[in-house]
């Protein structure tokens, strides 16, 4: 599984940021834009591997 983490000033930075990433890969959000987590605004994403294995593991 990967996992993205997207970063901005503002959340409108951040969601773009984070709308690019879903327009370009297939991710699904797993954290959308907060700033809780200090000064600057993040969102996360992850995607599952496409051959659902990961490492000689299945992917659930």
């Amino acid at each position: 599984m990967a996992r993205f983490t997207v970063h901005g000033r503002t959340q409108q930075e951040c969601q773009q940021a984070l709308d690019d990433l879903r327009r370009l890969l297939d991710v699904t959000v797993t954290l959308p834009p907060t700033d809780r987590l200090g000064g600057a605004w993040i969102a996360r994403a992850t995607r599952k591997a496409p051959d659902q294995t990961v490492r000689g593991f299945a992917v659930r």
